[in-house]
């Protein structure tokens, strides 16, 4: 399969804000290349479906727009071409390596040996072109919560997993089972793959689904939500929570662009959860709530 990827160069200091742009626009994942320089800029690589005709005028237009508001900016460039899976993760396999993610978690791609402390557990990934490793600030911090809030035993929904990073480390944190979705299927085939790969078919159950649309909100409530998504996104899950959750229940969401966080507390307000914590880095925030 072929995927369009599109390369911004741009100045050092605006590589965070750039890959915000670049996921506004719809990428399917990013990679800064912090360590190569074009006439000192810096390039970031970002992958869209082949057949997006869109992404590249939009992604010219999120840029023009960001100089306009920062003119010190200076120059940027973008350079658009096609690539194939085997490209893809022949990238993957220079840029992914063994990482501790949180106090107790570490994730490492299949091709590496993660040599992890005593009480830490590593959860094994096979990227393949689902464009997720774990490594993304969104996700670590997802992480992060689960550590604080999961509880042996508990049901789990992880909505828009990906290729099932936080469904695999819920359970690996001891969660009894998770129910993990996602609307693109190449996604919902890779999470398949990374939890056999790390045997916990009996505990992680995998669906294709919009949201919360595969899953019955007649059946028992979810002790905890994850929902590493888009603002967007994250506004419209919020309003249906309720039916698949109780009293007390935990929801991380993360994916939030810093200055859409108010957004986030309104809905969380009016949709009866208690804003427990929130977590801002490389320009994302992740919200840990609580059901009343």
């Amino acid at each position: 399969m072929e995927y369009k990827e599109i390369d911004v160069f741009v100045s050092p200091e605006f590589t965070d804000v750039v890959s915000l742009i670049l996921c506004d626009c719809g990428s399917q994942g990013s990679v800064i290349h912090d360590e190569e320089t074009y006439d000192d800029l810096i390039r970031i690589t970002a992958y869209f479906p082949a057949d997006d005709d869109k992404a590249e005028p939009a992604v010219r237009q999120g840029m023009k727009a960001l100089q306009e508001r920062n003119p010190r900016m200076g120059r940027w460039h973008i350079m658009t071409r096609k690539t194939s899976d085997s490209d893809w993760l022949y990238r993957w396999q220079d840029y992914f390596h063994a990482t501790k993610i949180s106090p107790r978690l570490w994730v490492s791609p299949s091709w590496e040996t993660a040599e992890p402390g005593p009480v830490e557990a590593v959860i094994r990934i096979d990227p393949g072109v689902a464009f997720g490793s774990g490594l993304h600030a969104t996700t670590a911090m997802c992480v992060s919560y689960l550590e604080q809030v999961i509880q042996p035993g508990q049901l789990v929904y992880d909505i828009g997993t990906g290729t099932g990073i936080l469904a695999i480390a819920a359970a690996r944190l001891g969660a009894g089972h998770v129910t993990a979705v996602d609307l693109d299927q190449k996604a919902v085939d890779q999470a398949v793959v990374n939890v056999e790969l790390n045997e916990l078919s009996d505990c992680v159950e995998v669906m294709h689904s919009d949201l919360l649309g595969a899953i019955s909100d007649k059946g028992e409530k979810a002790d905890v939500v994850t929902a590493n998504l888009v603002t967007n996104a994250v506004l419209s899950l919020l309003p249906d929570l309720g039916s698949y959750t109780h009293a007390g229940s935990y929801v991380i969401v993360s994916g939030i662009i810093d200055d859409r966080i108010g957004e986030i507390r309104d809905m969380a307000g009016q949709t009866g959860y208690e804003w427990v914590s929130d977590t801002l880095q490389d320009g994302w925030y992740a919200v840990l709530l609580r059901r009343n």
